[in-house]
């Protein structure tokens, strides 16, 4: 008879084999393996396959990132030997202040560090490690308070973990991290009870793969060409930007929130900001202020910032401007673009790949080779002379190949020093050829506020000694970090803001476009099981669907939140999804239809994505009905929290944003805890469903977003959307937990949607004055159910003809 090996007692005897050896000069390599490794996987039951180590942290690379399956532990390791110098008596104490343990400057280091991967990867945990020391400690906060005003679990030595390995074991296994116990512990400062596992923890091939067919793969081939990946292609052609480009600023009708809340997300940015900024765009068109800066080079020695949030099209907008609307004012100026997105670079080697870029495009876009004989000569024209009448200056009549050796080796000093070499070059240019400098800085806001600041003293030097035009886009947020505590602290730079466009307008253009492509043979489908009539027949339902039906484009609109990349993200998710026939598109193709893209097909291909259930780690869409403690009320708190933040934002001055302190007033009120709010409030900012003044993510406080009030308001009604979250939710009631089951087939899954929503009407019903509150289940739900029962009907119809096609056959 096998015996079930208990895992707390085999990683407390593994721990205590560790003690038994050891070495104070192992490399961080080393450390990890022989160490933290063991730690992580033999005393803490974490798997291999749960552990990923030099995960990229957009920049750097984060040592350990532990998951279970989503993120929820990210470490900073260091050498063994490398010791935090720690104030004595620490040993043995529940928590030590974060503040205590940034007094060593070791300990401060990796702790900024980690924290700052943390924050990027949003992952709830961080700690720092040399192998026998670890502390962890909250990675981000939502209460108002700094992550490094908190406390940490901290164990001092090897000694120190054996000794209260009780407390190494609840705060820091595998299914301790998916309580969150630690995160309670730091917030609250005791773990509250837990809620129930969810189903995917029970599904063995959790979160799966969904398969497509052949049909489906060539399509998905298809959709980054034409619909994805055409705006970040650094070849993309100027019919493209004819035929695509979008006027910014355009308010959408499909949004659910209002358009005083819209207009302010902008209008109010320059007062928050700190700046003078307008409008990239007026009615009459471009800003005449920009036309003028851009035409007339750095008359002010100031960089132009493009301010704007996350796609919003800012890289749309210059490339735009500077090949098209512009482009014979800017006929013989020379015209430099360079990429942080696609281009990567270390901060340490920014300003090399500046200068190698445009150095590049110097020779490929305008065939100018600054290396050249007689290009050099022209550009040291003045110091050829001045060497001339020097010291070498006979020889060049008594012993000409001795000057030209001299000559030469002149020469190559100037142009040895590349970016001295580069600056002489546009000054030449500038002054002999009329040739102003028109450069790019793109998709800075992508890189670490460090990066973004030594980017933006270097364009401020490009612009002052080079009189070139030079254009850095930057996020507000961003902007904001650099002009309060950064680079631009000591600047007043020119800006311009790039407003969001009008979704439905961006893909309706790229689809006409595309279009286009098929039809003039520019496309590429050789090799593919799709014709150029299947392709046509495609594009055809995707027309109608997203720029006819109003539930489709209301859904995109919103869902999107003016984000143009995430809508073209969320087209290119359907296109070729698993969860679309593509045959049935096909089919009523050949019968002379257009096919009608029903919104659960589009829904479900957006939240399931690439697989078989619902991926909270993956998908972009969020559970609403997820909670935190046990506490199955708080079911609704997300909803009761967005609902109420939209209604008193648009009902109270204030551009649209509500305090934080009123936020926990009311949800106090309706018997939440502090720790639960503050939790929801994260995940809400986290997901795009509020915002935050710029320079106040951790305080509030916040305002609505479309993608928010969409999802209270719209989504929840959704059949394929109850159907997706219910892997993903704790239930508490054991009989409706065993009879929540993992099901495929439609039918059997409208029978268990119908449970999981009894469930939630069972709870809603615990609220006191449920009339009171800004969201009410009762009315959601009633639409949930008449959708449902939909649902239902079209499964019956579907499932009547295949049993009458099957009797015709016999």
């Amino acid at each position: 008879m096998k015996i079930a090996v208990d895992p707390y007692q085999s990683g407390r005897q593994r721990l205590l084999e560790i003690l038994s050896g050891g070495s104070s000069n192992r490399n961080e390599d080393t450390t990890r393996f022989q160490l933290i490794d063991v730690i992580l996987t033999e005393c803490l039951n974490h798997p291999r396959t749960g552990i990923a180590t030099e995960e990229y942290a957009h920049p750097g690379f984060a040592d350990y990132v532990v998951s279970a399956p989503g993120r929820l532990l990210v470490i900073e390791a260091k050498r063994e030997g490398k010791t935090f110098d720690l104030p004595a008596g620490l040993g043995g104490r529940p928590t030590v202040s974060v503040k205590t343990l940034r007094e060593d400057p070791v300990a401060r280091d990796a702790i900024d560090q980690v924290l700052s991967y943390a924050q990027r990867m949003g992952i709830p945990l961080a700690g720092i490690a040399n192998g026998h020391q670890l502390a962890v400690f909250l990675g981000s906060r939502t209460d108002g308070k700094l992550a490094t005003d908190g406390e940490a679990l901290v164990f001092v030595s090897m000694d120190d973990m054996a000794q209260r390995f009780r407390s190494l074991w609840d705060m820091l296994s595998r299914e301790a991290l998916i309580q969150k116990r630690l995160v309670q512990l730091l917030m609250m400062g005791t773990p509250s009870s837990q809620p129930p596992p969810k189903m995917s923890s029970l599904i063995v091939r959790y979160p799966g793969f969904r398969r497509r067919s052949e049909r489906e793969t060539d399509l998905k081939i298809l959709s980054t060409v034409f619909i994805q990946d055409i705006e970040g292609d650094a070849a993309v052609s100027d019919d493209f930007l004819k035929e695509c480009y979008y006027e910014s600023g355009t308010l959408s009708q499909y949004s659910m929130v209002s358009k005083e809340i819209l207009r302010s997300r902008y209008s109010v940015l320059p007062g928050a900001l700190g700046i003078e900024a307008e409008s990239v765009r007026t009615k009459k068109g471009l800003a005449p202020s920009l036309k003028r800066d851009l035409v007339a080079g750095a008359v002010s020695s100031k960089p132009i910032v493009l301010l704007g949030d996350v796609g919003v099209g800012k890289t749309m907008f210059i490339k735009h401007l500077l090949r098209v609307e512009a482009a014979s004012e800017l006929r013989s100026s020379l015209v430099f673009y360079v990429d942080f997105g696609s281009q990567p670079a270390l901060q340490t080697e920014l300003q090399r790949h500046i200068i190698d870029a445009v150095i590049e495009q110097m020779e490929s876009n305008h065939e100018l080779d600054i290396f050249e004989n007689k290009f050099v000569r022209a550009v040291y024209n003045a110091d050829l002379n001045r060497f001339r009448k020097g010291i070498y200056g006979p020889l060049a009549s008594t012993d000409p190949d001795s000057f030209q050796r001299h000559e030469i080796a002149e020469l190559a000093k100037f142009v040895e020093d590349r970016a001295t070499h580069l600056e002489r070059s546009l000054k030449h240019l500038d002054y002999s050829a009329r040739r102003k400098s028109v450069i790019v800085l793109d998709n800075l806001d992508q890189r670490s506020v460090d990066f973004q600041n030594e980017a933006f003293v270097i364009a401020q030097s490009l612009s002052s000694s080079l009189g070139a035009t030079v254009f850095v886009s930057l996020r507000p947020s961003t902007f904001y970090d650099s002009k309060r505590r950064g680079s631009l602290a000591a600047y007043q730079p020119r800006a311009f803001l790039v407003s969001p466009p009008k979704v439905s307008q961006v893909v309706a253009k790229r689809l006409v476009f595309a279009r286009k492509q098929l039809l003039e043979g520019s496309m590429e489908t050789g090799g593919l099981s799709l014709s150029v009539e299947d392709l046509l027949a495609y594009l055809d339902a995707l027309e109608l669907g997203f720029t006819k039906n109003e539930t489709l484009m209301e859904l995109l609109e919103n869902l999107s939140g003016g984000n143009v990349r995430l809508a073209l993200e969320f087209l290119s998710a359907f296109i070729g999804s698993g969860y679309v026939d593509t045959g049935w598109v096909l089919d009523v193709a050949e019968r002379g239809g257009t096919y009608t893209i029903p919104v659960h097909e589009f829904l479900r291909s957006i939240i399931f994505g690439e697989n078989d259930y619902y991926n909270p780690t993956s998908s972009r869409i969020v559970n609403l009905f997820d909670i935190f403690v046990g506490d199955e009320r708080e079911h609704f708190l997300l909803p009761l929290l967005l609902a109420f933040i939209h209604e008193r934002g648009e009902t109270m001055p204030g551009d649209g944003y509500v305090e934080a302190e009123i936020i926990f007033e009311t949800a106090q009120s309706w018997v939440f805890k502090p720790e639960q709010i503050q939790w929801h409030l994260g995940r809400a900012v986290a997901h795009k469903l509020v915002e935050t003044a710029p320079g106040q993510e951790d305080l509030g406080p916040y305002r609505i977003t479309s993608i928010g009030a969409y999802m209270y308001k719209e989504m929840v009604t959704q059949f394929s959307y109850l159907d997706g979250m219910v892997v993903d939710t704790p239930i508490f009631d054991p009989s409706i937990r065993a009879s929540i089951r993992d099901v495929r087939a439609i039918h059997d899954r409208l029978d268990r949607a119908d449970i999981f929503k009894e469930y939630l009407d069972d709870i809603w019903e615990r609220f006191a004055s449920p009339e009171s509150l800004a969201f009410d289940w009762n009315i959601q739900g009633v639409r949930l159910a008449a959708q449902m029962a939909e649902a239902r009907r079209k499964a019956n119809r579907a499932k009547d003809k295949r049993k009458a096609s099957t009797e015709n056959e016999e």
